[in-house]
């Protein structure tokens, strides 16, 4: 049995699938979490939420 140059690409393919999903998906959530935190850094030097200051966690300024 041969191998022509096209079936050992689809091989390729095929065989690195799985792992090439997953570093896509990993690709993809990053960029929409940069995205997001562009969104979130603009809003705030737009003034939209000016006066809010910054928020403290759930045990206040003290803790």
């Amino acid at each position: 049995m041969e191998v022509t140059g096209v079936g050992a690409v689809v091989f390729l393919v095929l065989l690195f699938a799985p792992g090439l999903s997953s570093v896509l998906k990993s690709i993809a959530f990053r960029n929409r979490a940069a995205g997001k935190a562009k969104l979130i850094r603009a809003e705030g030097k737009s003034g939209e939420r000016a006066g809010t200051g910054r928020r403290t966690g759930k045990r206040g300024r003290n803790g």
